[in-house]
């Protein structure tokens, strides 16, 4: 059976939950609801409610609330982890959660609670230990990347890390290590196929795959089908291009959202907790919204013949920085991701989605992607 929360907090916690954060959260509502006896399948936590909203960032989300997913000490206490306090009261399969995220329009994303749903994997799982657990992320340890069948140089010293993060559409890479991955991945990727619509087919696009290799034996590979999506480009009425022009992996409206979005201190589904949000940077290949649309004439078209790297760098400091990488969408489509609670390790498995070899609904799929907001990595719960 499922389980409920109903609402449990000391004012003096609810107090310390609204200091720093973004909109008016109200104490005296946090406390609201307690009940002596739980009714079956319940679980008994702590939650807080917002009385107020700031317009940014939170114009721009269709959510109505936020859960967090990290592990423990990300949260303001013991009682304010869901997941956490779930498992101590309620006798679950697993202390476990699985995450599938939706790969086109004909799928729906599925988070599952004491255990994972095997429908969406394809094969066994293997698992990976959570390093630095009292950081309260779920990170993994990189043991050896490679681009191609190159060995990266950057992660051979043993510090590379990887935190798997459902709040991320993007992959985020060290800001020292980023322009080299950038250039390196965009340099080797060939002239997609376009569809119908003359759009870019980037599922299909051709050019050297990255590869993760972790502590517990996994590898994670991603294909440029993976990680690449259509760039907009402006094309003037003769079809040049013009001298000019800005390239973004979305569009301006998109951009501006996840300028936004990144502004929010909230949380998301695999972290938890209040801290300090880490520091973003934009990978140089991919323009801001005002530049973006600093050149677009009345002539001008913007069209999406072309992909690249959905990359952009971040800036952490020790411990769990420098050498951090945030896996988002292009990590968490293409696996099936278990968070195991009790043994503190991240389970992969290759996801098993609607139709993987449809070419059309790829493509279609691809090309959505470049209006879709981009978010940020929000570590900061």
């Amino acid at each position: 059976g499922g389980a409920s929360a109903h609402a449990h907090a000391s004012e003096g916690a609810a107090a310390a939950a609204a200091e720093g954060a973004v909109g008016t959260q109200d104490p005296s509502l946090a406390a609201n609801g307690t009940i002596d006896i739980l009714p079956p399948h319940c679980a008994d936590m702590r939650i807080i409610t917002a009385s107020e909203m700031s317009h940014e960032p939170f114009h721009a989300f269709s959510f109505d609330g936020i859960v967090g997913l990290g592990l423990d000490s990300l949260a303001l206490s013991p009682e304010f982890s869901m997941f956490g306090m779930l498992a101590r009261q309620q006798p679950l399969q697993e202390a476990s959660f699985g995450v599938f995220l939706a790969d086109s329009d004909d799928e729906v994303s599925e988070i599952s609670f004491g255990g994972h749903s095997p429908a969406h994997v394809r094969g066994a799982l293997t698992w990976a230990p959570v390093v630095l657990p009292e950081e309260g992320h779920w990170m993994v340890q990189i043991t050896r990347m490679r681009i191609g069948d190159r060995v990266v140089d950057f992660c051979e010293d043993g510090t590379c890390r990887a935190v798997v993060d459902t709040g991320t559409s993007l992959l985020a890479v060290p800001t020292e290590f980023a322009d080299e991955l950038q250039t390196e991945l965009e340099g080797s990727l060939m002239k997609p196929p376009l569809d119908a619509e003359g759009h870019a087919d980037c599922r299909s696009v051709g050019g050297l795959p990255m590869h993760f290799e972790l502590a517990g034996g996994m590898t994670i590979t991603l294909l440029p089908g993976d990680y690449a999506r259509p760039s907009l480009q402006l094309q003037d009425e003769e079809g040049e291009e013009p001298a000019s022009s800005a390239e973004t992996t979305g569009s301006a409206e998109a951009a501006a959202e996840a300028e936004a979005e990144a502004k929010a201190q909230g949380a998301n589904a695999t972290s938890g907790g209040a801290e300090e949000a880490p520091e973003l940077e934009a990978a140089p290949a991919n323009a801001t919204a005002e530049g973006a649309g600093a050149d677009i004439g009345s002539s001008d078209e913007i069209i999406l013949n072309a992909c690249r790297p959905t990359i952009m760098g971040i800036s952490l400091p020790e411990p769990i920085g420098p050498k951090l990488f945030i896996w988002g969408e292009p990590v968490l489509k293409k696996y099936y991701t278990v968070y195991h609670w009790g043994t503190k390790r991240v389970g992969f498995g290759l996801a098993k989605h609607a139709d993987d070899s449809s070419d059309s609904s790829a493509a279609a799929a691809a090309s959505s992607e470049a209006a879709k907001p981009k978010r940020r990595p929000l570590l900061s719960a």
